[in-house]
């Protein structure tokens, strides 16, 4: 850790704590999404304003009292009426040869994703990541509980959010599909913790509620593993994009993944996924008639009614 915030003093301009904070979960993330390991045994917690470890703190203490890093004032504007004064973190030492050489890729990757971009951003980001957002309001962020995958490091911005809460109004508008899925699946694990916070009411603008922190990423994960099983009932040789969606949909039911409207969040991923497959839906009979039943072949035929392909240009 103390290697970390020495080579972070000595890289990251005006590094204010808080900003340390969000970088070193950042680099934790990062690490863990590319190499299957903890970067370091820091424990992260979910709270009201992005993930937090109170012993970065304490290590920033310890190493301004070994005078390897310093505190110097700045202030936010060149106007001293209107600016406020804020203390930033800067290095005595050079950069530290201490890190490994997995440690330092991480780390590079961070700052060359996350070095120069203000707080506000970085913070919009820390707060839709997977692991944050799984898990309940002051829990530790434990990654151990999540299989590692690239897709980890990946959080849906603003205009992706904003078109994933109009699907929720409005199922029958357009969506766009330009961020990283999984292989199998048309759907990202991103696409379904936001759907969830839509209908929890929360704005794609603002950090989730506290009350909505915690869900199963890992089932998510596995759900969409599913997508091309054929067992038991599903013995289809070559399913259709109904026969996935409705899979993906009976298998995020069966998991229970969400505190609340885990039904209606496995649906909405099923349709979603049929939308990016060339599908459109009738929204007057969304409304008048949900699935009679939850089992997978009820689904099926409640997808195969309400849908229709449109774009056939789709696979």
């Amino acid at each position: 850790m103390k290697h970390l915030i020495t080579y972070l003093a000595c890289t990251v301009p005006h590094l204010l704590e808080v900003k340390l904070q969000k970088l070193i979960y950042i680099a934790q993330l990062y690490h863990y999404s590319n190499y299957g390991e903890l970067l370091t045994g820091t424990r992260f917690f979910s709270l009201t304003h992005g993930p937090h470890a109170p012993t970065i703190r304490f290590a920033v203490k310890e190493q301004l009292e070994s005078n390897a890093i310093y505190l110097e004032e700045s202030r936010t504007s060149s106007d001293p009426i209107f600016s406020n004064v804020c203390m930033i973190i800067k290095s005595r030492e050079a950069k530290n040869k201490s890190l490994s050489t997995p440690c330092l890729n991480s780390v590079r990757e961070v700052l060359e994703d996350w070095g120069d971009k203000s707080f506000e951003d970085i913070l919009d980001y820390t707060t839709r990541t997977i692991p944050f957002l799984a898990t309940t309001y002051r829990e530790h962020i434990d990654l151990n509980m999540i299989k590692p995958l690239r897709g980890l490091k990946t959080a849906l911005s603003l205009p992706e959010r904003v078109r994933i809460h109009k699907f929720i109004q409005a199922p029958e508008e357009a969506v766009g599909q330009d961020i990283a899925c999984s292989e199998s699946c048309l759907v990202s694990i991103n696409e379904v913790a936001e759907i969830y916070l839509a209908l929890c009411g929360d704005l794609p603008e603002k950090i989730p509620s506290r009350e909505h922190f915690g869900f199963n990423a890992q089932a998510v994960i596995e759900a969409f593993g599913t997508v091309d099983d054929r067992n038991g009932e599903r013995t289809e040789k070559y399913p259709t994009d109904i026969d996935k969606a409705a899979q993906l949909t009976d298998s995020l039911l069966d998991s229970v993944c969400f505190k609340h409207y885990s039904g209606r969040v496995a649906l909405k991923t099923g349709m979603l996924f049929l939308k990016r497959s060339g599908y459109s839906f009738n929204g007057d009979v969304l409304e008048e008639s949900w699935p009679q039943g939850n089992d997978y072949k009820r689904i099926r035929e409640w997808f195969r009614r309400v849908s229709v392909k449109v774009n056939q240009n789709l696979p």
